[in-house]
This record gives structure tokens, C-alpha cells and sequence, in this order.
């Protein structure tokens, strides 16, 4: 006779992934059973049916097993279509073999249930689980599903991920209960992917309580670090946090108006990661630290231009206005920005061509110029101007040439994209650029700064190369004017680098921006937070 526990599990596995687990005995791909004892945080999230689901998390937590077998469930329960997509398609191959394979050897139900087995196919009873790229449309037009589980969403294509969802409209109308979305990332930015679904999300926290004081709230880096004992601490009253506390943590939502379920999980609260290890991450590369240990958004001065590095650089006042340089970002409305050695004098836009000449004529200025998307009247204006104007294409340096490199015949002016907006971004957080504006006449020049980013992502062939990237429907226009101003400048003064203008002073704090849980926290200057922190104690 079967136990009453197997019958009730017999009678929820349907609807109940984790009933399902344990009926089943399932085992990683390890071989190492999936437990809950110490990942009850996993709890929540096993059950969670919510069509739209966002997890902002770190890394080494358990995620990609979860979303093997839920999709699996879904798959032979829900009878769901499944898209399961990756940054590329090598990263889909790279999942499916270590992780998903071996996972079905190990479990007798799950061998059972799969019929066509191929990377990027798994077919689950009747039903089918596609493992997909993300770096190209062609990956995307071909199949639909009911469910689209995007991995690594901050790192993907978002207009391929676009196409994605659209292909779940089909399923929405097949069957109303389905057409689900979720999203999952070791986040990258405030403000781009994961963190945008995340800011619209009930905002779920991990909770801990403190068995001495009674302190109930989420733990934070560095407030629940004691540096010295290396152990988690209540940052109330200060004393270790035993192991069973971060077990018996709870998740408490922020919102409870959203239709977006979403998790925030850091290694703060993972049980078997210790505070020791949390610290001696928090000392190497703070992007990484912030995006795959503590599951949270990240910006610095050397992966972006932030308002304040902006202000610093502000020395309203006094510019001769000779031997000017201007740069024009090509588009319906023309954006650009003039300036010398002295600094940048004036931004602003336009729709006439017309008047862009009239201020190349009214300084005598060396003006470089976006070829793209209309090159026809820059072409013009570079025949009629002959050294004096110059049509500029993005170009990858891959013979070693130089970031910037001139064809006066052709008057054109290539660079390398990556290469030259480091130097742009790297001359402004140097204060090596100065701005002859106020903060009030530079904000649509400071927002269209604060919508690029620098991030490492794969190409094509699985090669991991930087890239400068705008956040999706943002513009970015002042940005490019800026480094097309750069390049003019370079031939203005037959000079690689921009020098001799006034540092403006400034007595705000050179910290990084960044993102906490609840968006509050200003930047964090780690190496000064575990000084402190040691005197303090």
C-alpha cells in the first residue's frame, strides 16, 4: 500500500512542481537530490504560476536548475510550448550539455518523457522545449511557443527577445491561461533590462529575522557584514546571524499593486555562501561584485558618463571661440555640439541642414559628420568644403591603424567605435573635457549620456569583446556629436588629446553611482566602507 505522502503527491505533482520533485527523487545534474532545507528562498518561486516573473539575482543560487525543471513541468503538465533563449547560441549549446543533459540521464521520469533530443530540441511528451540564441532575428522567426523563459536577459538582444515575444501572441489565443514571460539576469545597469522589469515588479526581499533582537528586514552590504569576524551580522544589533536565520527567511513584497511577480536574490542571504567570500569579492572589480554577488545594478565612472562626472566639468564663463570644432550626429533632427580647447561652448539640435552650415561658415569651424542615415547632403557640404568637412564611419580598428584615422582626398574620417568613445568617456571622467555651459542649458545633453553603457558580450563566434550600447528607445544623439566633435578636434589641433582648459573645482564625492534594492544607497567606494568599517569596530 502507498504511503498518505505519496498519495498527496500523487494528487498536486500536476499543478505542484515541487510535489513533483519529490515524488520523483529528482537529482541535479550532479546527481546531488534537489533539496529545500537550505534553499527555501527557491520555495516561492517553484510554485509561482504568475505570468509575467522577473528575478534579479547573483550567481551560484540555484536559478538555472529551477528553470530546467519548471520548464520541464510546464512542458508535461501545462501541455506549454517552451522558448527557453541565451545570449548566443553558442551559450544555448554550453547550457543544454553540462546542465540540461546530463540532468535528464540522471532522472528516470525525466529520460521517460523526452522523445526528439537534440540541443537546441527537446521534445517533453507531446510538447516541445526550444533552446534559442539571442543574437540573431533568423533565431527567432521560425517557432512559437506559450512560455518564453529569457536567460541572461541584460546580456541578449532585446530586439531579438522583441521578436520572441511576439511569438507568443498565437499561444495567448489558443489558450488565455498561457502566453507567460519571465525574466531572469545577473543584472547590468539601473534602468536597462532585468531592472526595469524589476522597478515595475511587486519587488519581493528576502527577510531575515534576528533570533536576539527581533530585527526583521533584508540584509544589505556592507550593514550586515562584520569585516573583522567575517560572519553575517543583524545590522541592529550587530550580533552573528546563525546559519538557520537566512533558512527561515521569508519573501515580503514592497508592491502589492503590480502583475509583475519579481525576486531580488543576493548571495547576502545564500546560506551555504560565506560572509568571507562576500568580502573578498566586494575587493576585486566593483561591477562585478555588485551584478553577480550582490544581484544588483551597477554604474561607474569607467563604464559610463553620470551627471556628476558632467558637473565636474562645468567652467561656465569666457570661451574665445576660435579654432572651433564642431560634431553632428546625423538624423531627422541634426544634434550637435561646437566647441574648442577651451571647452564646449554650445549643444543643441536641428532639423534644417542649412543652419549646421551657417555655424561651420560662422566659426570657420572643422565640422565632422555622421554619414549615416542620410549621407547625401554631408557629402555635399564635405565637396564644397574640402578639409574643412569630413563625412566620419564607425569602423573596427582590426589591422591596428589607430583609433581615428583620416582620408583627406575621400574627406572621410574613420574610428574605431569602442575604442573611440572609451577615450571620450575616460577624457570626460578625467575632467580632461570642460563644458562653458551651465548644468540647466547640458540636461537633454546629460540624459542622452546617461542612456549609453559599456558591457562585455559575445560575438557571434562566442568571443567576449566590449561595446557601447544605448538603453533600448533611449536617444543617445549628444553622445555621438560629442565624440564626432572629439575627432574634429583632434585635426583642429593636430593633437590626439584635448588639454590646456581649466579644471573647474568641485566638492562633490567622486563615488559610483549605483543601485541598491530599494534604489536609495548612493555609490559605494568598497575599500573605504571596509576601512570604516574595521576602525569602527
Amino acid at each position: 500500500m502507498r504511503s498518505s505522502r505519496t498519495i498527496d503527491l500523487d494528487k498536486i505533482e500536476s499543478f505542484n512542481c515541487i510535489a513533483w520533485i519529490l515524488k520523483n527523487n529528482l537529482k541535479n545534474e550532479n546527481g546531488n537530490p534537489i533539496e529545500f532545507k537550505d534553499h527555501t528562498f527557491l520555495i516561492d518561486p517553484y510554485l509561482d504560476n504568475t505570468p509575467k516573473q522577473v528575478i534579479k539575482k547573483a550567481a551560484q543560487v540555484g536559478w538555472s536548475t529551477l528553470a530546467i525543471i519548471r520548464s520541464f513541468h510546464l512542458a508535461r503538465f501545462a501541455g506549454a510550448n517552451i522558448i527557453h533563449t541565451f545570449p548566443s547560441r553558442n551559450m544555448s549549446k554550453d547550457f543544454v550539455v553540462p546542465k540540461i543533459d546530463p540532468l535528464i540521464a540522471r532522472n528516470k521520469v525525466l529520460k521517460d518523457l523526452v522523445g526528439v533530443d537534440t540541443v537546441a530540441l527537446k521534445q517533453v511528451a507531446d510538447r516541445y522545449i526550444y533552446y534559442r540564441g539571442s543574437y540573431e532575428q533568423t533565431e527567432a522567426i521560425s517557432i512559437s511557443a506559450s512560455i518564453l523563459i529569457n536567460d541572461e536577459f541584460d546580456r541578449s538582444n532585446q530586439k531579438v527577445l522583441k521578436t520572441y515575444r511576439s511569438r507568443l501572441d498565437d499561444a495567448k489565443r489558443e489558450n488565455p491561461d498561457l502566453g507567460w514571460e519571465w525574466q531572469f539576469s545577473n543584472p547590468s545597469i539601473p534602468g536597462y533590462g532585468v531592472d526595469v522589469w524589476w522597478e515595475r515588479s511587486d519587488q519581493k526581499h528576502w527577510f531575515v529575522k534576528c533570533p536576539y533582537c527581533r530585527h526583521d528586514w533584508y540584509l544589505k552590504f556592507p550593514d550586515n557584514i562584520d569585516f573583522d569576524k567575517k560572519v553575517r551580522i543583524c545590522a541592529k544589533c550587530h550580533r552573528t546571524l546563525p546559519r538557520h536565520s537566512l533558512v527561515k527567511g521569508r519573501w515580503v513584497k514592497k508592491k502589492r499593486d503590480s502583475d509583475i511577480s519579481g525576486y531580488w536574490i543576493s548571495q547576502m542571504f545564500i546560506p551555504w555562501i560565506s560572509a568571507d567570500k562576500i568580502i573578498d569579492d566586494s575587493l576585486g572589480d566593483p561591477e562585478i561584485f555588485h551584478n553577480f554577488t550582490l544581484g544588483e545594478p551597477y554604474v561607474s565612472k569607467d563604464t559610463s558618463v553620470t551627471r556628476e562626472a558632467i558637473i565636474k566639468c562645468l567652467a561656465p564663463g569666457y570661451n574665445p571661440r576660435t579654432n572651433v570644432a564642431i560634431g553632428v550626429d546625423n538624423a531627422v533632427n541634426k544634434t550637435y555640439v561646437i566647441g574648442n580647447k577651451f571647452g564646449i561652448f554650445e549643444v543643441g539640435e536641428t532639423e534644417d541642414w542649412a543652419e549646421i552650415e551657417r555655424m561651420r561658415n560662422h566659426y570657420n569651424a572643422i565640422m565632422v559628420v555622421d554619414a549615416n542615415p542620410y549621407p547625401h547632403i554631408p557629402q555635399k557640404m564635405a565637396m564644397k568644403y574640402p578639409g574643412r568637412v569630413f563625412i566620419h564611419y564607425y569602423q573596427q580598428d582590426k589591422k591596428k591603424l589607430g583609433i581615428i584615422r583620416w582620408d583627406s582626398q575621400e574627406c572621410t574620417v574613420r574610428s574605431d567605435r569602442t575604442k573611440v568613445i572609451d577615450d571620450v568617456v575616460a577624457s570626460i571622467n578625467a575632467r580632461d573635457i570642460t563644458f562653458n555651459l551651465t548644468e540647466r542649458q547640458l540636461e537633454d545633453y546629460i540624459y542622452h549620456w546617461r542612456n549609453v553603457y559599456r558591457v562585455i558580450k559575445p560575438t557571434p563566434m562566442g568571443i567576449m569583446k566590449p561595446t557601447w550600447e544605448v538603453i533600448e528607445g533611449k536617444p543617445d544623439h549628444f553622445a555621438h556629436a560629442t565624440v564626432y566633435w572629439r575627432i574634429a578636434m583632434e585635426m583642429t589641433l593636430s593633437s590626439g588629446h584635448i588639454v590646456d582648459a581649466p579644471r573647474p573645482e568641485s566638492t562633490r564625492s567622486s563615488a559610483h553611482p549605483t543601485a541598491t534594492a530599494d534604489m536609495t544607497i548612493p555609490a559605494l567606494d568598497l575599500k573605504e566602507v571596509a576601512e570604516r568599517a574595521m576602525r569602527k569596530r
